[in-house]
């Protein structure tokens, strides 16, 4: 294993990642309404204090506190105009069992739209029983009816902080989130999200080339003092795909592309560009971190759709796939729900539209194609049938491929 890291290149990286996870909430909260925006800067203190004032409020042994969180001006303010006086506050002490919040998936992307919910993945600490888990549960359903209330769309997922180390996910919704695709989970969890309140997240400032030994690593760069291990929470790194993955994830993205067609089409697709790759698949996730460690900010400051679309393309023009990649391109303009035909003054033009006008050129659609893509921006039934079909049809691509892959190692 190689010993030649040292303090300037990890600091280097956490630099760039500071900056990526800015820039990531600079673009959230410019595609936010103001009462999106001022839910989002309240999330940590509903989380971090217990005050029946503070909406969430849930009677009980009820968890609270943030790991390495203080409330900036703006927050405090917030929490001042929420409870009035700070002194009636029940502040956290010792270990906090909050391990950190973070946003995750379209948020802060090209794809953040007014129509967008607000997903939040908050960690506890694994020493919390069960009765804990449960009020922290009931605060956070809580928390999202009455944002609701307000006509913020946000989701809260509980996860237990080793949850996918340990091959075990629990979040307080009904739905199954079966544990067979955690690393795809991981891999998007890697490449979309950013930190709101907690522990920075360790895994991207690990160089690539030590992936096979990670763990040990990380342990050296707390022996020799270069990362503090209370400011860092690790999520783990991947383990070996298999096969099962591929197919379970798709079925997943087909149960869901009943509410959202457009995304679960380019996740379904960049899933079966995955397959190709087997058993050498490189995750997305690892191209991010690829152009962290060389300081190389592609696809539109590593714009985690952007990056998906050109990993996509990439693989539907090596395959000569026209059809499907204008269906994709289709997709993606339709995911990120900017009608170009409709003039706006150069001042008003947000960096969504900039880099949709640039991509759209670069695809060579006219005024014509434009204009009837944004008359059929909201008519899903034109687009819908088309998409079902070609999902149905990824599963036997990836089918197909795993069958002579199968059959290859047989020889």
């Amino acid at each position: 294993m190689k010993n030649d890291f040292s303090i300037y290149n990890i600091l280097t990286v956490k630099k760039r990642l500071d900056a990526i996870y800015e820039l990531r909430v600079n673009r959230a909260l410019s595609n936010m309404h103001f009462d999106l925006r001022k839910i989002y800067h309240l999330i940590p203190i509903f989380l971090h204090y217990q005050h029946p004032l503070i909406p969430g409020y849930t009677e009980g042994k009820v968890p609270y506190g943030i790991s390495s969180f203080v409330p900036d001006k703006n927050q405090y303010k917030l929490l001042i105009n929420l409870i009035g006086n700070s002194k009636k506050l029940n502040i956290p002490k010792d270990e906090m069992p909050i391990t950190g919040i973070y946003s995750m998936g379209s948020t802060s992307s090209i794809c953040q739209n007014n129509n967008s919910d607000l997903d939040i993945w908050v960690f506890y600490k694994s020493w919390l029983n069960n009765q804990e888990v449960e009020h922290l549960k009931i605060k956070c359903m809580a928390l999202k009816n009455w944002c609701n209330l307000i006509g913020v769309k946000i989701n809260f997922f509980l996860i237990d902080e080793n949850a996918l180390q340990y091959k075990k996910i629990n979040d307080f919704s009904k739905k199954n989130f079966n544990c067979i695709n955690n690393i795809f989970l991981l891999d998007e969890f890697y490449r979309t999200s950013f930190r709101i309140a907690g522990k920075r997240i360790l895994w991207p400032i690990i160089p690539y080339n030590e992936k096979y030994q990670y763990e040990e690593y990380i342990i050296l760069l707390y022996k020799k003092g270069i990362l503090i291990r209370d400011e860092w929470f690790d999520l783990g790194d991947f383990s070996s795909l298999k096969i099962e993955e591929y197919l379970h994830i798709i079925l997943l993205n087909i149960h869901k592309s009943i509410s959202s067609p457009y995304k679960s089409l380019l996740k379904t697709l960049l899933i079966e560009a995955y397959s190709i790759e087997y058993p050498n698949t490189k995750l997305l996730s690892l191209d991010v971190k690829e152009c962290l460690h060389k300081g190389e900010i592609i696809c539109f400051g590593l714009d985690p759709y952007c990056m998906m679309l050109n990993r996509i393309t990439n693989y539907l023009i090596a395959t000569k796939d026209n059809i499907r990649l204008y269906l994709v391109r289709c997709c993606f303009y339709y995911k990120v729900s900017e009608k170009l035909t409709s003039k706006k003054n150069n001042d008003s033009i947000n960096w969504r539209r900039k880099i949709l006008i640039r991509l759209v050129k670069y695809w060579g659609w006219n005024e014509k194609e434009l204009k009837q893509l944004d008359n059929n921006i909201n008519k899903k039934s034109n687009i819908i049938y088309e998409i079902h079909n070609e999902l149905l049809n990824t599963i036997k691509i990836i089918h197909n491929h795993f069958i002579k892959f199968n059959n290859k190692i047989k020889k």
